[in-house]
């Protein structure tokens, strides 16, 4: 029986690679086979024309429709589609993950890796199509927990949420037109899209499932340096996986921002998200929030720089949520940034008095800090709601050409009642090896927490390799 369940896995693995390749190769097709199809029957149409014209038709009456121009044969469709664009990229992570404490008994460890291969046409008559398939394959030993996943929640292990992935990431339709000072552009299907710094709405780069939106999208560059984006969102394909629990939940959401760009100096954001899920397991989840944010760096000159963020937003209940809920969201960061180097204090505020009125956050990934502890907005027998100080610097090792370190300290604590949380420090390092190829980088991430109010101790570590075509 044993034998008969990895047979069986192994053809459910193959018919998912099908159906992604058949996906892939037949958007493509049917993006490209209209335009020879046309060609072939107004060739057809001409020959009909010309055997039903009259009998005392001149052949110098004729010569003009003899001399249209012909479209193409079927011998251009190759030339075509190699000035499509090919995107691959790879990432082997092993990662760690320890915390003290019931119910607790062991480290998790996983070692994964993601392949994504992506194929885009060229613009015919300003249409394109993007598709990429996403893989995600458990390379050795492993034994850590999800438990998004029936079949892989350990309780006695820490979670790390890299399932087992075979799926297609992103398949759309794309349309651009341009004109002076204006673009616009219409993206449908599954795509990855991002809302700012994406704190409201985002996917994720670290895991190595990033998650995609079923949505419309439109995308305007206007004059003054405005820009409008507007994108209408059916479904959510989470982080955790196509075949978790909830793992694609069906909404009916509603994403607007409006930005004004001063180059060197200023963005202004004036955002909105409608939030409105139609699976009874996610009402608590609907909301409606609206935000302003002001970013910068303002640069002063060729090495000195202000980085700074203000940024304000409301949170209220929506659509399906049966609960009452009225939230405010802050984020102040500022400091000095000099070449490469930056280094700035921040607060964070997600208000929060209870379990059902809290700010919520579920269509973005962690933000918390790299222990990912705070997944969400907690909501705890001690507090409800997150307030975090922090201070973050970030910039080039001089003696390692390439590479890139940053290191962050956290300081949490609860909205209400007001207690001490915790602390986190996060470190990284990211070193693109440019004497072999600018696209191949290897790196590691730690993320150590210590617990007062609120979880227990945590140790979280990775290192990785990642290459990008």
């Amino acid at each position: 029986m044993f034998a008969c369940a990895i047979q069986g896995q192994a053809i459910m693995n193959v018919k998912w690679a099908l159906r992604i390749a058949a996906l892939s190769l037949g958007a493509l097709f049917c993006s490209i086979a209209p335009l020879p199809v046309a060609a072939q029957d107004q060739s057809q149409q001409d020959q009909t024309l010309e055997n039903q014209a009259p009998r005392d038709q001149t052949p110098q009456d004729q010569a003009p429709q003899d001399q249209a121009p012909q479209e193409p044969d079927s011998r251009w469709l190759w030339p075509w589609l190699k000035e499509g664009k090919i995107s691959f990229s790879s990432r082997f992570r092993f990662e760690g993950f320890e915390r003290d404490g019931a119910p607790f008994t062991a480290t998790a460890y996983a070692p994964t890796l993601r392949l994504a291969l992506g194929y885009e046409t060229p613009a015919y008559h300003g249409f394109s199509i993007f598709a990429q398939g996403e893989a995600v394959v458990v390379t050795g030993p492993a034994d850590y927990s999800d438990p998004t996943l029936p079949s892989q929640n350990r309780p006695n292990l820490p979670a790390i949420l890299d399932p087992k992935s075979l799926e297609m990431n992103q398949g759309y339709l794309k349309w651009a037109h341009g004109v002076p000072q204006k673009k616009l552009v219409v993206t449908v299907g599954r795509q990855e899209i991002t809302l700012n710094d994406g704190r409201f709405l985002s996917t994720s780069n670290w895991r190595q499932v990033h998650g995609s939106f079923d949505a419309a999208r439109l995308d305007a560059e206007l004059p003054l340096n405005f820009s409008f984006t507007y994108a209408f969102i059916n479904h959510f394909y989470r982080e955790v996986g196509y075949e978790a629990i909830d793992g694609h939940p069906s909404m009916y959401t509603h994403m607007m921002n409006l930005v004004w760009n001063k180059p060197d100096h200023i963005n202004v954001a004036l955002y909105g998200l409608l939030v409105d899920y139609r699976s009874p397991a996610q009402f608590a989840l609907s909301t409606q929030t609206y935000g302003l944010r002001v970013n910068g760096p303002y640069q002063f000159n060729e090495n000195w720089s202000l980085v700074y963020t203000a940024e304000f937003a409301k949170q209220m209940n929506f659509g399906t949520n049966p609960n009452r809920e009225d939230e405010n969201y802050y984020l102040g960061e500022l400091g000095p940034g000099w070449r490469d180097f930056s280094l700035k204090a921040g607060y964070a505020f997600l208000g929060g008095r209870s379990a059902t009125d809290l700010l919520t956050t579920p269509l973005a990934p962690p933000f918390n800090g790299w222990t990912d502890l705070f997944f969400t907005d907690p909501s705890e027998a001690g507090g409800n709601g997150l307030e975090a100080r922090y201070v973050r610097a970030s910039g080039p090792i001089r003696f390692l050409g390439g590479a890139v370190a940053t290191i962050i300290y956290y300081d949490y604590h609860s909205d209400y009642p007001h207690i001490h949380y915790g602390s986190e420090l996060d470190s990284s390092m990211a070193y693109k090896i440019k004497k072999v190829s600018n696209r191949w980088e290897i790196g590691w991430r730690f993320g150590r927490y210590w617990a007062d109010h609120l979880y227990t101790n945590a140790l979280r570590t990775s290192v990785y390799t990642s290459f990008t075509l």
